[in-house]
């Protein structure tokens, strides 16, 4: 037994198992876990982005996880969480998620940043680091998220470590303990090494005193077990 599910994904964000939100916390209730913490992916006004949910459902999604909080409360603590990248231009749509109160945490996942309004870049250049790098940053210092989701990911473009990542690691990791941010430990990505989206060369910065938390990235009922798997891979 342990205690958390991590970093969970629903049918909404449409690279997901079709499974609906009641049959991860069955599974979690079997793998006699404490906690189960859903961050889908966060829609954005517009919708502008693909590969999460629409705008349209973010109401149903906290609907649904507010209700199956009530029905397995003598269970499993069900927590309501959304993984979202720091824009700039969207600073108030943070704002007003944080101040809803049936969402439980806001975790920053930057899978692309914003060069100015309307003007994106994603993880796919070499140069990229730079942008997502400092888009973390930026987002880290807002003191809007509770954790960063796989944090090493935005070096994964490049095969060979060097002391600019060092610079912005130690940048990442300094203002997460100034403000008490969680780093994740990402199972999808350490399952999968090649594709260098973990990287060992970013956790040997971080001290032992750091808040970390291991996700399982899941995207179906049976990824959840990546959370068991993460504690064997460490």
């Amino acid at each position: 037994m342990y205690n958390y599910l991590f970093h969970v994904h629903t049918w909404r964000c449409g690279h997901a198992s079709d499974e609906q939100d009641e049959a991860y916390i069955r599974k979690a209730v079997a793998m006699g876990a404490k906690y189960i913490i859903f961050t889908d992916h966060a829609p954005f006004l517009g919708n502008p982005f693909t590969n999460r949910m629409p705008y349209e459902q973010l109401d149903s999604y906290l609907a649904s996880l507010k209700y199956l909080k009530e029905k397995y409360r003598h269970k499993i603590t069900v927590k309501t969480g959304l993984e979202i990248e720091y824009l700039p231009s969207f600073r108030d749509y943070y704002e007003e998620l944080r101040a809803n109160k049936e969402i439980d945490m806001l975790m920053l996942g930057q899978h692309h940043y914003e060069e100015s309004r309307g003007q994106y870049f994603f993880h796919d250049s070499e140069m990229a680091y730079f942008g997502l790098g400092n888009a973390t940053l930026k987002g880290m210092n807002t003191g809007l998220f509770d954790v960063v989701a796989h944090p090493d990911r935005i070096f994964k473009a490049h095969t060979h470590w060097c002391e600019a990542f060092d610079r912005i690691s130690e940048l990442m990791i300094k203002i997460a303990m100034n403000r008490n941010i969680y780093l994740e430990k990402n199972a999808r990505s350490m399952c999968r090494l090649q594709s260098k989206e973990y990287r060992p060369e970013f956790w040997k910065l971080v001290p032992a005193d750091a808040k970390i938390i291991y996700g399982c990235d899941a995207h179906s009922t049976a990824e959840l077990r990546m959370g068991e798997e993460i504690r064997c891979l460490n």
